[in-house]
């Protein structure tokens, strides 16, 4: 397949050769080549691992799927020109202008477009902090502390309110918060849950960091300067300054899948329920489905994610930064880009109803979440509206759409994902957070449904002194496949215990932090251990032959 160069950094890199390595290794039976045109497009880089997965995924049945993860806003200007993509993926939408701390202008596409959702993901808080010689990795902060650290009210460790969250005391050392300097869904994300959660102390902040500013203050792509905070271009930089010895008494946001390759801790959040959460596929699943698509059509939000909902779910299993990203797509009944033809829009749809479906296996092996079914049904909408379209499957019947979080159009996500530790509860104290284990009782019962897409997971967190811990591949009881046994991991440390996981469809933690050559070697060997565990679905190329007929 060819590839648009792109300069990635050594855990982009490393994640790429999990890409390939799976497809390789576990991807269906070519069939005969079909009468696919070729679709480009690009964008974001957040989504990337996964739509390059599932661009593997359908290559053996001649759909050849180009995809530049040129970030976000590349994306969608290259979408505007209208000769460059057939489609764009960003995190955030078409920019209105008003976002005053970035000091971009509107983007006003002259071309059509949908937004199609492709896959969820929580925004992670990795750290790294040190207490006697020991990694602290079961950290507990409630989203009060975490907006107080990210807008400069709370810069040392020892803080009493981080003091109250975690439990004890921890050293009097300062935080560096690392935040993104280029352009970044993640910013995005974080900007919003502050905005709406916290608007009083967001509009303090952003008068503090740009005087004058209009009120209320937006979210933003480009998070502002302040105090002591780091300044990094790309996840992959995030990354690799909070785990470097230099990050000591670093705390930063990014995407979870870093974290997880990194076998990096992340702040366990506290959600609406009170109870300390981790960004993990169940949980971030569980709170999208409380995730809206404006389909007002005369709302200047048409067709864009209403997170409200998201951020105030009393589920406990609920992660509040849950978030999905978009493809961009052109539109019947409006102007066409003049790259974009019929056969394109049944290639494209191909391409999104498979994602939407059985892609959706992968998401959590990949360190994604996959979309639930209110989010598939609000896609599929859009898929009919692509010009050429081959039309969306029909939802209700679990062999059109093999989707793990719903079966023949019902939801059994709320029912099968795990809940959370009754240790996990706000206000427990750390010494019983510690001694809970897998082998604990759920706070208010465990999951018997036939399809699992959870990790149960103790508290401890993935550090880096991690030991293996058996789990489930990728699969699902609910499909008649059986996931393949894979290594997941565990951890201990400082008031760590080990983790284990069980589970149909988790999350492998792919050992790729850092820089270093070693690095790139290590991510080749574990990439191949993995590929089994995260291999394509059979049903790849039957599905894709029954929507050939409508190609043209």
């Amino acid at each position: 397949m060819i590839r648009y160069p792109a300069r990635r950094g050594p855990v982009l890199a490393g994640i790429t050769v999990l890409v390939a390595a799976v497809a390789v290794l576990g991807r269906a039976a070519p069939a005969e080549a079909g009468s696919y045109t070729t679709i480009s497009g690009s964008g974001s880089s957040w989504a990337s691992v996964a739509i390059d997965q599932w661009a593997e995924d359908v290559e053996p049945d001649g759909l050849t799927v180009n995809f530049n993860p040129d970030g976000s806003a590349a994306g969608r200007g290259d979408y505007m020109q209208g000769s460059q993509v057939d489609f764009a993926a960003s995190d955030p939408p078409f920019r209105n202008g008003e976002d005053e701390l970035a000091g971009t202008g509107a983007e006003v596409p002259e071309w059509g477009y949908s937004y199609v959702p492709d896959v969820g993901g929580g925004t992670a808080f990795m750290y790294n902090l040190v207490v006697g010689g020991h990694q602290i990795t079961n950290l507990r902060l409630s989203g009060q502390t975490l907006m107080e650290i990210f807008t400069g009210q709370i810069t040392n460790w020892d803080a009493p309110q981080i003091t109250k969250d975690y439990g004890t005391q921890l050293p009097n050392i300062p935080i560096t918060p690392v935040i993104r300097s280029d352009g970044s869904g993640a910013s995005y994300f974080f900007t919003r849950w502050m905005a709406h959660e916290f608007p009083q102390q967001w509009n303090a902040f952003c008068e503090k960091v740009h005087p004058g500013i209009k009120l209320p203050c937006p979210q933003t792509e480009f998070y502002p300067q302040f105090g002591d905070a780091k300044a990094e271009n790309g996840s992959n930089n995030v990354a690799t300054y909070i785990t470097s010895s230099y990050g000591l008494g670093s705390i930063g946001y990014d995407e979870y899948a870093y974290a997880l390759n990194a076998h990096w801790p992340v702040v366990y959040l506290e959600n609406p329920a009170g109870y300390y959460v981790l960004p993990s596929a169940s949980n971030v699943a569980v709170a999208l489905t409380q995730a809206q698509i404006n389909e007002d059509s005369t709302s200047p939000n048409f067709l864009q994610q209403n997170l409200d909902n998201v951020y105030t779910y009393t589920d406990p299993r609920s992660y509040p930064l849950s978030s999905y990203s978009y493809l961009i797509v052109p539109r019947v009944g409006s102007k066409i880009p003049p790259i974009f033809t019929d056969a394109d829009g049944a290639s494209l749809s191909t391409f999104i109803n498979f994602y939407l479906c059985a892609g959706q296996k992968q998401a959590a092996a990949l360190g994604y979440s996959p979309l639930p079914v209110n989010l598939v049904s609000g896609a599929f909408l859009q898929v009919n509206k692509i010009p050429g379209t081959v039309g969306a499957p029909n939802i209700d019947q679990y062999a059109s759409c093999e989707n793990p979080t719903f079966i023949n159009g019902k939801n059994i996500l709320l029912t099968t994902a795990q809940q959370p530790y009754s240790c996990q509860k706000a206000g427990v104290p750390l010494a019983e957070w510690d001694s809970c284990t897998a082998d604990g009782v759920p706070a208010t019962g465990s999951s018997n449904g036939t399809v699992n897409v959870t990790s149960k997971t103790s508290p401890g967190g993935a550090g880096s002194g991690s030991t293996g811990a058996g789990s489930t591949g990728a699969g699902s009881t609910g499909s008649g496949s059986t996931g393949s046994g894979s290594t997941g991991a565990g951890s201990t440390g400082t008031g760590g215990s080990t983790v284990a996981t069980n589970t149909d469809i988790t999350g492998s933690v792919i050992n790729l932090p850092g820089s270093g050559a070693d690095r790139i070697l290590l991510a080749v060997v574990t990439a191949l251990g993995v590929a089994v565990a995260v291999a394509a679905p059979p049903s790849v190329a039957a599905y894709l032959r029954r929507r050939r007929t409508g190609a043209r």
